[in-house]
């Protein structure tokens, strides 16, 4: 699988243009902060999961949510509402497995974050 093909699969560029109106300089700010973001939104989850104290996490996970979906990450969206479903059932166990792979889905969206606008990783 190529670079553009894992780019794909990671988040759908298109979507996340379109979603800004096709303004590719309000999509680089925003990339630009949601990618800042994420370090203090996972460092949160994790002190928040230690400390045991779930509605923390929910709180900090709909946070996530609203990140990944702002730039169409579906994956990492989906691994963020599977976090969300075993905190709101009380599963801290499953619970950190879930998050285990919200951290893995945002490391390679990072990635392709700093990679918007090459070749790689364009619309």
């Amino acid at each position: 699988m190529n670079t553009m093909e894992q780019c794909a699969e990671v988040f759908d560029v298109g979507l996340a243009l379109s979603s800004v109106g096709g303004d590719s300089e309000f999509l680089t700010e925003v990339v630009g902060l949601i990618h800042a973001a994420w370090p203090t939104l996972l460092a949160d989850i994790r002190e928040e999961m230690a400390l045991g104290d779930l509605p923390a996490v929910g709180r900090t996970v709909r946070l996530a949510k609203a990140a990944a979906r702002n730039v169409a990450a579906s994956r990492a969206y989906d691994s963020a509402v599977q976090l969300e479903t075993m905190i709101g059932m009380g599963d801290l166990r499953a619970a950190q497995g879930a998050f285990a792979s919200l951290e893995r889905e945002v490391e390679a969206l990072q990635f392709f974050l700093l990679a918007l606008g090459t070749p790689e990783c364009s619309p």
